[in-house]
């Protein structure tokens, strides 16, 4: 056991009895030398000249009560806390050191960077390889990627202008290392090449799905059908296969008038970035003039051809077509008239079409082409042979349909040639002629043979497709917001932001 000032400890051991006398003067000198500083430096602050007046009372107590075998019991708290503060430092370094010895022997984590992505346009003249090392693409990763490349697409479809979305990998010195490429040489292609395993290149070619929808549409015509069709936003080459529809039966120049109208439902395939693919098949149609309604339905039969039928299964084809030239107005009809050219009158063999040049001209029905040639004052000229001893002939073509020549065979519809102003001529117009029995007839008024009509079983498929189509179409109108509804409130929004600035 050992006395202090602090009060009365007990100890096992002489060492140990030291060691705390030791302790206890030093916490003693220290707490004289914070009551000086502090009386000394502070003693203007009310909160310093408090501190240091508590110390002065227990530095005054351990050295004038000595006759007093023990001190407050805050006295043996104070040991106690010393020596909890000595043992929780202790403990607290032995951690700190554990604790740097799992840190060392821990493996270092690295986060990897982020792979970066760069699109390159192929340019004119320039290789898939060429382009991958302007890109900053090793020449031994080009020539992988490329010969990867050519085993799924032929390199010479590659066309100038081709975007292609490169990524790479960066690792930790900012080295960069290619891992794929990845373009769309069409709407309907495509292509990734990977990096392997093998530090070499795979190419995959994925073909990307066409979808198909019903778009429907109407309007009022006010001038002429092909601006009516825009007004609604019916694509031109919809419109154009309605005027041939119904170009057996309707006289476009003479039939149409303001205030008559058309409807139509048709099926346009798209492809996933919604641009359209093709052309829109036409399921239902139907033109409003005057007050009479004429629907035509379409039937597809099962040797795949496609056929129009109006509202009663009757075919609206005819043998002939009346106007084989889109958009086109009636510039001289059959008859005697006045030459432009020649300054007389002249029986005209044909009926005249003015369009500008290069429109297309369509074959006015099946046949055979038997002459496709230069021809004197016709200028470029085709003429086909059809059935029942018919033909027809066009001419002051520009040019004609290179895929064809004389011996091939055409389907009604078919382009044919383009329209032009070669030979005796005072403009671009297409000169058309019907020919039976080797003689020239006006091809506004010839009777044309009817085409065929559905009976039995397959009049009542199409009776009951009929009434699912046309559901199909009002289903949509009501749905549907008019094109021209649409552009008006662009306006009305674009007039309101004006007049707000």
């Amino acid at each position: 056991m050992i006395r202090t000032y602090l009060g009365i400890a007990k100890t096992d051991s002489l060492e140990k009895a030291s060691m705390l006398r030791t302790l206890a003067v030093g916490i003693i000198a220290l707490n004289v030398g914070l009551a000086g500083h502090q009386l000394e430096k502070s003693a203007s602050s009310e909160s310093s000249f408090m501190l240091a007046h508590k110390a002065g009372e227990v530095l005054n107590y351990a050295f004038n009560a000595t006759n007093t075998p023990t001190v407050p019991e805050t006295s043996d708290n104070l040991i106690e806390t010393v020596l909890a503060e000595a043992h929780d430092e202790k403990a607290a370094l032995d951690a700190a050191n554990a604790a740097k010895k799992e840190t060392a022997a821990a493996p270092k984590v690295v986060t990897p960077q982020e792979d970066i992505f760069r699109e390159v346009v192929l340019a004119r003249g320039q290789t898939f390889s060429e382009m991958l090392l302007a890109a900053g693409v090793s020449s031994e990763q080009a020539a992988s990627a490329m010969n990867s490349l050519a085993s799924v697409y032929s390199l010479s479809e590659l066309k100038a202008g081709q975007g292609v979305v490169l990524s790479f990998a960066v690792d930790d010195n900012n080295e960069e290392t290619l891992k794929s490429a990845v373009f769309q040489p069409d709407d309907t292609k495509e292509i990734t090449i990977s990096l392997n395993d093998k530090s070499g290149f795979e190419a995959n070619l994925k073909n990307i799905p066409i979808v198909r929808e019903f778009v429907a549409a109407k309007a009022e015509i006010r001038s002429t059908l092909f601006e009516a069709g825009a007004r609604a936003g019916v694509p031109r080459s919809v419109m154009a296969t309605l005027v041939r529809i119904y170009g057996h039966t309707v006289d476009f120049q003479r039939d149409i008038k303001p205030g008559d109208s058309f409807e139509i439902l048709y099926d346009q395939p798209k492809y996933a970035n919604g641009k359209p693919a093709g052309e829109g098949a036409i399921m239902y149609a139907a033109l409003n003039i005057r007050g009479a309604v004429k629907p035509i339905y379409r039937v597809t039969f099962a040797d795949k051809s496609v056929e129009y039928f109006d509202a009663n299964g009757k075919s609206v084809k005819k043998s002939i077509l009346r106007n084989p030239v889109d958009n086109a107005r009636l510039t001289s009809n059959f008859g005697m008239r006045m030459h432009p050219i020649l300054g007389y009158s002249k029986m005209h063999q044909g009926v005249d079409f003015g369009a500008p040049v290069g429109t297309p001209v369509f074959a006015a029905g099946d046949g055979v082409i038997e002459q496709m040639n230069y021809w004197g004052n016709y200028g470029n000229y085709v003429r086909i042979r059809h059935s029942n001893n018919t033909k027809t002939a066009y001419a002051h073509l520009s040019r004609f349909n290179n895929k064809l020549k004389v011996g091939s065979n055409v389907k009604q519809g078919d382009v044919i040639a383009y329209t032009g102003n070669t030979g005796r001529s005072t403009g671009p117009h297409l000169h058309f002629e019907v020919m039976v029995d080797g003689r020239q007839v006006n091809p506004l008024t010839i009777k044309m043979a009817e085409g065929k009509a559905l009976q039995g079983k397959q009049l009542a498929q199409f009776k009951a497709g009929q009434s699912k189509i046309y559901k199909e179409y009002t289903n949509l109108i009501e749905r549907a917001v008019p094109a021209e509804n649409i552009r008006l409130s662009q306006a009305q929004q674009a007039s309101k932001a004006v007049l707000e600035q």
